[in-house]
């Protein structure tokens, strides 16, 4: 029996202390303000690799987004696959109960090979940025039978044949300033981050040179892609950036300094962060203000009193907790001038999880009983509920704990930054000491945003345009039933019916024929009936349409790289080799076919008689088949073989012994030597 690798997913909610210092009335509290509540969704599926035709079970966490805890309210998410054409091919409403949803997808047995995309969502996420739906990409390996790869899959869909990189096509090299500029006089530090035409991380050197050619500095990526280097720039000047990559020079410019900007410098000591600011403006710091922020609010405010060009903040880190932290310099007008992030661990380990089997042997298709135990110092942490979801997987199809996400790496990073972190696992679970180094060279990379202050909710007037989902809605108009395309006015009676209960609602349709009914306890697959009554009219008749309920739209953004993972699965696989038996094992059971050994069948040449004896048949009335026998109807039946299993089954077939006789002893009769041909 092939060894699995078991992967556990165990949230423990720990309630979190907050601290703040100082009120602020600021733009940037707007965008901040822990009022504005927000969610985060976390899919756990049982695994990221898939055959056309399986299904695809997954367990939906719905958790506040400031303290990582479920409500005890009602809610729904939904979730949907994105096939590599920007096209939903499937889409499921999820019902959650005490933050806690579950569901699957059968894939179809025709589906093309490629990366695709698992979204999810609440309808209330709607109203912030797409980019902070749960993403997760998997690969659907197509079935042998389906002959067509992704790429031809994709012509006629608005597949450009612009998107098909060529070989010579640049590196994207991109730099990110410290704090959010370059300032002309002053040394600055400055992140880089490449990514190769795969649009995977690529290693790198390079030098800096100035608009005359002499080299400043040189460079070298450390982990990734990334790496650091300091430059000091000087007014009037271009600076440069050349690369040398699979033997070709390339060449980027960096970004222009400015000659009145502030450098902005966060150091990491041992109880604190220190933020050092320094301006080249003869205005001074005066009225401007230093914000820090976390997912549960504001932490820090402090404000500069003083008229000096240069400032020092000392944060501690016992306002902070576990996770990603914001640190914003606003001018005396509130408009944010600098920004930085940073990543702050408390320390505390964490629990040890156990998985004990209760027996060391194992039978094929047998049943193994897993005891999972929690192991932790924490005081009180024995009485804290859990919830969980497990997966096994072939180790074929396994990749080390660094490379991947689970809920803790995406609740504290991956959920809080824009964009595809590449090996997430790798910040909480490398035994690399330069781990947390890394760590905050991400931070200064993928989440820079440069004053992301203005990250406004979507709303319609001082409500969101998107509302809280207690259930289900379903959405409406009532129309006249003669002319169904005029709007018309009723009391709509809504009833539906579970396998627990049965309700019946009303309401009133508005001027405009519309009505909504909001927060409805049902499955998706629930029954639904509705009638339209206007009291006024007992007996006039009305019509109805329904609105049908769409998934979030998908904001494709024209793809400068081609993804070599979306059509290969090399990623997804520890061993392809080994996964290539699995394959073929899972497409033999979708068929439903029985693999024998190789049988030779011989026939004879077709002749001129032949061929008029075939043409007279194919016009007779027996030209197709009149019976037919499932095997799974008798494969578990006592048979001694299979002609026995034929006896009684199909009209006008006796068998008798080894012996079959079609139609009566005077037709098929294999003691006349008109043995029936069986294959």
């Amino acid at each position: 029996m092939k060894i699995t690798s078991i992967v556990l997913i165990l949230w423990i909610v720990i309630t979190n202390c907050t601290y703040a210092q100082g009120q602020g009335n600021s733009k940037y509290f707007l965008a901040n303000d822990s009022t504005k509540y927000r969610e985060k969704v976390f899919l756990h599926l049982d695994k990221s690799y898939y055959n056309a035709g399986e299904d695809i079970w997954f367990k939906v966490y719905l958790l506040n987004a400031a303290s990582h805890q479920w409500d005890a309210i009602r809610n729904v998410v939904y979730v949907d696959i994105v096939g590599p054409d920007d096209n939903i091919i499937d889409f499921k409403i999820i019902r959650i109960e005490d933050g806690i949803g579950n569901g699957d997808f059968a894939l179809p047995s025709d589906l093309y090979g490629g990366g695709y995309t698992v979204r999810a969502y609440t309808n209330y996420m709607r109203n912030f940025d797409e980019a902070y739906f749960f993403r997760q990409q998997i690969y659907i390996s197509p079935l042998k039978f389906i002959t067509k790869e992704v790429g031809a899959a994709l012509v006629g869909k608005g597949q450009d044949k612009s998107d098909v990189v060529l070989e010579e096509q640049m590196p994207d090299l991109q730099f990110f300033p410290e704090g959010g500029h370059l300032v002309n006089d002053y040394f600055n530090r400055v992140g880089f981050k490449i990514l190769g035409v795969d649009g995977r991380s690529m290693d790198v050197e390079g030098v800096i040179l100035d608009e005359t050619g002499m080299q400043i500095t040189e460079f070298a990526s450390v982990h990734l892609g990334m790496g650091l280097f300091d430059i000091k720039p000087l007014e009037g000047k271009k600076y440069t950036a050349n690369i040398v990559h699979n033997g070709k020079k390339y060449s980027y410019n960096l970004p222009q300094g400015v000659s009145d900007g502030i450098v902005m410098r966060v150091q990491e000591l041992r109880d604190y962060y220190q933020i050092n600011i320094q301006t080249s403006s003869t205005k001074g710091l005066k009225g401007f203000g230093l914000l820090g922020s976390q997912r549960t609010g504001t932490i820090y405010n402090a404000t500069i009193n003083q008229d000096k060009s240069l400032a020092v903040f000392k944060v501690d880190k016992k306002l902070l907790v576990t996770g990603i932290a914001q640190f914003t310099l606003v001018d005396e007008k509130s408009t944010a001038v600098c920004e930085r992030l940073v990543f702050y661990n408390d320390g505390m380990a964490s629990p040890e999880i156990k998985i004990i089997p209760s027996s060391q042997i194992n039978s094929k298709n047998g049943t193994i009983q897993l005891n999972v135990e929690l192991d932790s110092q924490v005081e009180g942490i024995s009485k804290l509920g859990a919830n969980m979801s497990i997966s096994v997987t072939d180790l074929a199809a396994s990749s080390p704990r660094e490379h991947q996400a689970d809920i803790r790496t995406y609740l504290l990073l991956n959920s809080e930054v824009k964009g595809r972190i590449e090996n997430p696992g790798y910040y909480f679970y490398s035994e690399n000491p330069k781990r947390r180094q890394f760590l905050d060279l991400l931070m200064m990379t993928q989440g820079w945003r440069q004053f992301i202050v203005n990250d406004m909710p979507n709303t319609t007037g001082d409500a969101f345009e998107f509302v809280k989902e207690m259930g289900i809605s379903v959405e409406g108009e009532v129309r006249k039933f003669h002319n169904p395309d005029k709007p018309d006015v009723a009391t709509v009676k809504l009833t539906f019916q579970d396998s627990n209960l049965m309700g019946r609602l009303s309401v009133k349709s508005n001027e405009d024929g519309r009505f909504k009914f909001l927060g409805l306890d049902i499955m998706e697959d629930n029954k639904l009936a509705f009638e339209m009554v206007d009291y006024e009219r007992p007996m006039k008749e009305f019509a109805i349409h329904l609105d049908s309920i769409k998934p979030a739209p998908i904001n494709s953004i024209p793809k400068k790289y081609s993804l070599p993972e979306i059509t290969s699965f090399e990623q997804f696989l520890e061993n392809p080799n080994e996964r290539e038996g699995y394959d073929t094992n899972f497409e033999n059971e979708m068929m439903k076919l029985i693999q024998l050994d190789e049988v030779l069948i011989l026939t004879e040449g077709r002749s001129k008689k032949k061929e008029r004896d075939t043409k007279r048949s194919t016009s007779s009335i027996y030209s197709s088949v009149s019976n037919t026998v499932d095997f799974s109807e008798i494969r578990n039946q006592p048979y001694p073989n299979i002609l026995a299993a034929l006896r009684a089954r199909v009209p006008g077939v006796d068998v008798y012994g080894g012996f079959v006789t079609i139609r009566g002893v005077n037709s098929i009769n294999s003691e006349r030597g008109t043995t029936p041909f069986f294959f």
